[in-house]
């Protein structure tokens, strides 16, 4: 007990370990009661004998709280808490470490396999994913399996299952009729064994079908869109009579159509100006520059599955001036 050494004042430890079921789950706590102090007595936390200040206390409630987010191996050790005054000091250990830390280890993911949450089913561009959101995951300390049929599933080519701090999900990759039916998951922690379930069929089957075509068809749509990648700055300044060059690379699919704006119309490529495409590269030269020239150009590129332009402000500044940016 604290403070029971001197006779300073009496302690009560809590009941042991004690592990949060709010949803900051993936902390460890520890809690002390102090009592009989006074103003100036102080409470400090202890880490491997190095002051720990992320440690609370209340003076109020005598309550000293140390938590732990996201608690990994990194945070084994022995834990310190101390009271001091006047009238002498007295501590309490933890010792974190080995079975101490395993069994809190377990018990956290007893505590995510209790928080999971029923299966969803969506539709992805890739497929169908099947997952359950948890509080906690510790791929040492949790297992899980899942089953099609009542037949448990591997992955491969065309079925992966994963798993994040929050998250245990399973990818049916271009589904087919035959990956219909009910689905399992199956998550194991120490002796607490939890059940999920999923019927991948019918309606569900057809909107996460519906939704996984409307993705891929818009990931085709953006992958082949005509676009202008890279190249073009957003200023460029030149003194007068000098040949100004501006190359940018486009992509697409079909290769897109090509035209260049000055000030929002188009530009006619005859005497000073010229356009050469090399292909993915677009050049536009402009042969001695002057002031006439000055104004805000932009490549417009489109295909079937769209379009896009990039833009560019030119200044031409004249012998003995001072390099300035148009206003535009």
């Amino acid at each position: 007990a604290i403070y029971k050494k001197n006779k300073v004042g009496k302690g009560s430890r809590s009941r042991g370990n004690v592990i949060s079921k709010s949803p900051k789950s993936r902390s460890h706590q520890r809690r002390h009661t102090v009592t009989n102090t006074k103003k100036e007595t102080r409470f400090q936390w202890f880490f491997q004998k190095r002051e720990f200040p992320a440690g609370q206390y209340d003076p109020q409630t005598g309550a000293g709280l140390l938590c732990i987010e996201e608690l990994s191996k990194e945070d084994q050790g022995v834990y310190r808490a101390q009271v001091s005054d006047d009238r002498g000091e007295d501590d309490t250990i933890l010792d974190l470490r080995d079975e101490a830390l395993d069994a809190i280890f377990t018990e956290l993911g007893r505590i995510g396999a209790l928080s999971a949450t029923p299966l969803k089913i969506q539709g992805t561009e890739e497929g169908i994913r099947l997952f359950s959101k948890v509080k906690y995951y510790n791929v040492k300390y949790m297992k899980t399996t899942w089953f099609h049929k009542e037949k448990r599933l591997e992955s491969g080519d065309r079925v992966r299952a994963g798993t994040t701090l929050d998250e245990i999900w399973l990818h049916i990759l271009d589904p087919k009729d035959s990956d219909k039916g009910k689905y399992i998951l199956e998550i194991t922690a120490g002796k607490e064994v939890r059940q999920l379930s999923a019927d991948l069929s019918g309606q569900a089957f057809e909107d996460a079908m519906a939704e996984h075509q409307r993705l891929k068809a818009l990931a085709i749509i953006e992958k082949n869109r005509a676009k202008v990648v890279r190249g073009l700055p957003d200023v460029a300044t030149i003194m007068e009579d000098k040949t100004l060059c501006l190359t940018c690379v486009v992509s697409g699919d079909p290769a897109p159509e090509i035209y260049w704006l000055k000030n929002d119309q188009p530009v006619t490529f005859l005497d000073r100006y010229h356009m050469d495409v090399k292909g993915t590269e677009v050049t536009i030269t402009i042969e001695r520059v002057n002031s006439e020239d000055s104004g805000r150009y932009g490549v417009f590129v489109k295909n079937k599955y769209g379009s896009e332009t990039g833009q560019v402000t030119i200044s031409v500044f004249k012998h003995g001036e001072e390099e300035k940016v148009l206003k535009m």
